[in-house]
């Protein structure tokens, strides 16, 4: 069923590339200020050096459907608890509070700025319910002095999975995809402690696990260090973007050593319609995008383990006339994240920490197409997503399988403020182990409504 599942995606994205399906350029709307503006319908240079102030509030509820099983006391079913805190199966939260400030520095638009911060409650400030408070999401300087590569350093979005890059408040989808957030959105390890070991497929290596407490937040799509990037226009109306991004590999924690360095690549060809901008601009865009690094950390307070961490992906997006289409396949390797871990056996307490498998033979697999439709223009959509994980593929015992089909509706109010419903449909599956499958079998659905307010 994966390797139908891989294949159909796979299929979806190279058909996709050979007829007339751009999306949003992210790395030139979150990197660069634009070269021209166009007041009372006349094209001039962009020279307006007054701070753009604006931000957004997302507020949620969400209910979830599952079963909570512990033993020994201890929660075995995190995936049935409310992120960030995992602690409850329903409630309202303030799932994002930014306020950011963007523009040009200097009298002839060479340097540009972008600063934003976090106040909400998710895993920026209290993953797993511990408080992790790295309000500082992005803070970068961009430098335009050399003709086709901008260079921008700072803490900002690394190049790479649409779905990371995107702007988050413009998606009616209140989560991310499986894939994108167990093994995308990195939780960074500092100390840990081995866990557990096992065969792995065919007996020929050993799977270990490492657990780590949640020292820091999760890395929320972002980097410190230093990227080239720019949009080239070619023929017609395609235009070439690239970015490569050299990073500490530390997210976005206060840390500035660079002995984790992760290596961002990213490649794109897009075809612009004419007619919108930004999240709503016609177009059509394929993409390709990679990331190689090193996680360093410490195992038993004496083992020092240097693991790799590789994620591969391609993918494309259309959007006109109202209707949107994304396909994205995504890889990993090395580290892989595999949950948390309730250590507490206070049956009325969850003390979390976060579980990897840190081999680097572990490979996990993964992607999502989505399809979304304006029934009233600009107003009122419905949409769907299918989104699959395979995880740990290269061990019997350690592989699971987690499919997610999310349906729903928007409304928007006035640009990005709307509000969105979605309802998960939900299935976990380990092939080769009967217990865990005992386990999994607690998941349920997930119904989720959302608010978003922008200024």
């Amino acid at each position: 069923m994966k390797s139908v599942s891989r294949s159909a995606l796979l299929s979806v994205i190279l058909f996709s590339s050979c007829v007339e399906l751009n999306a949003a350029d992210w790395l030139m709307l979150q990197g660069a200020e634009p070269e021209t503006v166009a007041p009372q319908g006349v094209i001039v240079p962009n020279r307006n050096k007054t701070p753009k102030l604006w931000g957004f509030a997302q507020i949620n509820y969400a209910k979830d459907y599952g079963t909570v099983a512990s033993s020994g006391g201890k929660t075995t079913t995190p995936f049935s608890l409310l992120t960030p805190n995992l602690e409850d199966q329903s409630g309202f939260n303030i799932a994002r509070a930014r306020l950011a400030v963007r523009g040009i520095a200097d009298d002839d638009n060479m340097v540009n700025y972008f600063v934003m911060t976090d106040f909400g409650n998710n895993g920026i400030n209290n993953l797993a319910n511990h408080s992790t408070p790295t309000y500082l999401t992005d803070a970068s300087v961009t430098l335009k002095y050399i003709p086709d590569a901008k260079i921008r350093v700072g803490r900002f979005k690394y190049p790479g999975s649409e779905e990371g890059m995107e702007a988050v408040y413009f998606s009616p989808y209140i989560d991310f995809t499986t894939m994108s957030d167990q093994q995308l959105l990195e939780r960074r390890i500092t100390n840990a402690t081995a866990a557990q070991t096992g065969a792995a497929a065919g007996g020929a290596s050993t799977l270990h696990y490492t657990t780590t407490s949640v020292d820091n937040p999760v890395g929320a799509f972002r980097d410190t260090g230093a990227e080239v990037f720019d949009t080239i226009p070619l023929v017609n109306s395609w235009t070439f973007s690239y970015a490569y991004m050299y990073g500490n590999g530390t997210g976005i924690s206060n840390s500035n050593t660079d002995t984790q360095g992760t290596h961002y690549g990213y490649l794109a060809l897009e075809n612009n319609f004419g007619g919108g901008k930004g999240f709503y601009t016609n177009a059509m865009k394929f993409y390709v995008w990679g990331q190689n690094g090193k996680r360093k950390f410490v195992s038993n307070a004496t083992t020092l383990i240097d693991a790799d961490r590789k994620r591969y992906g391609l993918g494309m997006t259309y959007y006109n006339h109202g209707l949107r289409f994304e396909a994205e396949y995504m890889m990993a390797q090395g580290m892989i994240y595999v949950g948390a871990k309730d250590v507490d056996a206070n049956p009325l307490v969850q003390d979390w920490e976060l579980q990897f498998a840190s081999g680097n033979e572990n490979k996990a697999n993964g992607g999502y197409v989505n399809l979304q439709y304006e029934l009233i223009p600009q107003k009122f959509e419905v949409f769907g997503r299918y989104d699959f994980l395979n995880r740990l593929t290269n061990d019997v015992k350690g592989e699971r399988d987690f499919t997610t089909t999310t349906l729903g509706a928007s409304y928007r109010f006035n640009g990005p403020t709307r509000i969105d419903f979605n309802y998960l449909i939900r299935d976990a599956k380990a092939p080769g182990n009967a217990s865990a499958q005992t386990v999994l079998d607690n998941m349920g659905n997930r119904a989720e409504i959302q608010v978003t307010y922008a200024f």
